[in-house]
């Protein structure tokens, strides 16, 4: 067997604690990710590749050069490659089942008294999609007369990979395949494609959402309006206790009065910091 001249070299390049550091404090700056030591071999395995690609020797060389790059395109890579994108459909189904029970009656007798048809909702850490895509299918279950209400979802993420994959709706096989025979019918196309079955996301729920990038730790979100809810789910828990209370607080600022707050079930107490009324598991009110 032949390997690349460069296998054996790059295979025993090792990232020094030093190193570690680096990378781990240039995330804390730019994400408000907190890397802990146990995170420092999926950090090597992660950007091992660029130094392959660019034929480096050390990881100090890969973190000089994109401390060096004066597009941030390799910066907007690393986040890319390091940040952690977990989600799946209807991932704590409780949450869904709690939107459809008691929330969007609640926020349909406010609109009607306020005489308003606008409802605004945020993703805030919307990954591939799945959280996004599940908020809105559980929408237009409700709404059924969805026509006559001005309804918007904003999913955002810091990973501009992650955005891509939710603009694009497109999902393989095994990640639909705990969704209702119903819910496929009506929300997804069926696709051949490289001769794997896909689900494609129909026009009908994809022209509810909009995909932005942004970054949480930014001072101030560049938003218009308020929102009626936001989901905010496991991403707090990479952040310290101090930037979880910073985060909180701050788009917190960004839901309306009367509002729904949706955290991880992980994180239900960091809601507290941010002087939201618990109402449910991991469910707070403005």
């Amino acid at each position: 067997m032949e390997f690349p001249h460069n296998f054996f070299n790059t295979f025993m390049i090792q990232l020094s604690d030093a190193e570690y550091a680096l990378f781990s404090d240039l995330i804390y700056q730019q994400c408000g990710i907190n890397l802990g030591p146990h995170k420092k071999e999926l950090v090597k395995g992660r950007l091992m590749k660029q130094l392959r690609a660019y034929q480096l020797k050390t990881f100090k060389e890969y973190y000089d050069f994109v401390m060096s790059d004066p597009s941030g395109k390799e910066l907007e890579t690393m986040v890319n490659l390091i940040t952690t994108n977990v989600t799946s459909f209807f991932r704590e189904k409780q949450h869904f089942d709690f939107l459809m029970q008691s929330v969007f009656p609640a926020i349909t007798q406010k609109k009607n008294r306020e005489n308003s048809k606008r409802i605004r909702l945020w993703s805030a850490a919307c990954s591939t999609g799945e959280e996004p895509y599940s908020i809105l299918m559980t929408v237009l279950e409700y709404f059924k007369d969805g026509g006559l209400w001005d309804i918007k979802l904003l999913g955002t993420d810091i990973s501009t990979r992650a955005l891509a994959c939710a603009q694009q709706g497109e999902y393989p096989q095994q990640k639909v395949q705990d969704l209702s025979p119903l819910l496929l019918e009506k929300y997804y196309t069926k696709e051949l494609k490289d001769h794997e079955i896909y689900y494609k996301i129909k026009d009908q729920v994809k022209a509810l959402a909009v995909f932005r990038q942004l970054n949480l730790m930014m001072e101030s979100y560049p938003f218009k309006g308020k929102f009626d809810i936001i989901f905010c789910r496991n991403v707090m828990i990479y952040f310290d206790k101090e930037t979880q209370k910073l985060l909180m607080n701050r788009m917190a600022n960004y839901l309306e009065d009367g509002g729904y707050f949706f955290v991880g079930h992980s994180e239900a107490s960091v809601g507290m910091n941010a002087n939201l009324k618990k109402i449910g598991a991991a469910i707070f009110s403005k």
